[in-house]
């Protein structure tokens, strides 16, 4: 496939509006260059989670799966077979991102093409990191680094945030045979799993959601101290985005028994109440920080669905 780079970029552009997310809104705060990196990013994770989700069989999303990751592997050797590639690989080499991270957000995903049950928070934590981490390492490339930064604060941020859907979304992932929490935890508690598929409130269920809200918390409170770090452009989207899964948190640990029953979401207006601050604080910059090199760090890869 022949397609200019302009034209590449075109594509990832409209790919991702029509996906419709508020996050999409924060992008027109970068400068131009940052914000077309971004759409090409959002465009591949947006299309390897739509290829695990895309209501066909086990095995011909696998296949779809495999079929993604083979063109990534070919476009990182300079063969093209679809119209987002290029400006993706142009924004791998033109930030630093490693494609690793790319190809380990496919691995998340086929994660979900089959029932499971992690056994221990070891095995969550793998799969928060496929899912959600390498997305937040991928984005702050291109948001801006300090030089020599520690990365674990963004790697916890990915675990913030998918510890979160996770919560949200606790029975509805249950139902589809799908039980994210770990197994000796659920145990320890006294928890099961048909407990959460009949929507069962008890005292053992809120003591569980308790002891997740504050781990939550806590991967919160440590992915903070990426802020500092970031370009000034690149600290208002970061706030703006911890802001609302923060506020979605809160929103669980108001009413925990909630997630039994309904999805909990964060309104309408608290997104665009959040998005409209951070248009205003264009019009008063904060104090920048000393412009920093494009880095190489190798990420901490603890072995440790999906913030796009």
């Amino acid at each position: 496939m022949k397609v200019s780079l302009e034209a590449s970029y075109a594509a990832c552009r409209r790919a991702s509006r029509k996906s419709a997310s508020n996050f999409l809104l924060s992008f027109w705060f970068l400068p131009r260059e940052k914000r077309q990196a971004m759409y090409a990013l959002y465009a591949f994770f947006r299309h390897t989670d739509d290829l695990g989700d895309n209501g066909g069989d086990t095995t011909q999303r696998q296949a779809d799966l495999d079929a993604w990751r083979y063109q990534l592997q070919a476009a990182l050797a300079g063969e093209f077979h679809d119209v987002r590639l290029p400006a993706v690989v142009d924004t791998l080499r033109k930030f630093d991102i490693p494609p690793q991270y790319l190809e380990q957000s496919i691995q998340g995903v086929e994660t979900d093409l089959y029932p499971r049950q992690f056994e221990n928070y070891e095995q969550l934590r793998n799969y928060c990191y496929q899912v959600a981490s390498v997305v937040g390492l991928s984005c702050i490339r291109i948001w801006g680094l300090r030089d020599d930064i520690d990365l674990q604060p963004a790697t916890d941020c990915g675990y913030a945030f998918q510890l979160t859907n996770i919560l949200r979304d606790l029975r509805e992932d249950a139902l589809s045979g799908r039980v994210y929490l770990p197994s000796d935890e659920l145990e320890a508690f006294g928890v099961t799993r048909e407990m959460l598929t009949s929507g069962s409130d008890s005292e053992e269920f809120r003591a569980l959601m308790r002891f997740q809200i504050a781990r939550a918390r806590d991967l919160f409170q440590s992915a903070e101290r990426l802020t500092p770090s970031l370009h000034e452009d690149g600290r208002k989207i970061f706030t703006a985005m911890m802001s609302i899964y923060r506020n979605l948190l809160d929103r669980i640990a108001e009413d925990p028994e909630a997630v039994l029953h309904r999805r909990v979401r964060v309104s309408s207006w608290r997104k665009v109440k959040l998005l409209t601050s951070l248009a205003f604080s264009q019009l008063v910059p904060a104090p920048t920080l000393e412009p920093a090199p494009s880095i190489n760090p190798t990420p901490r890869p603890e072995k440790v669905r999906h913030v796009v």
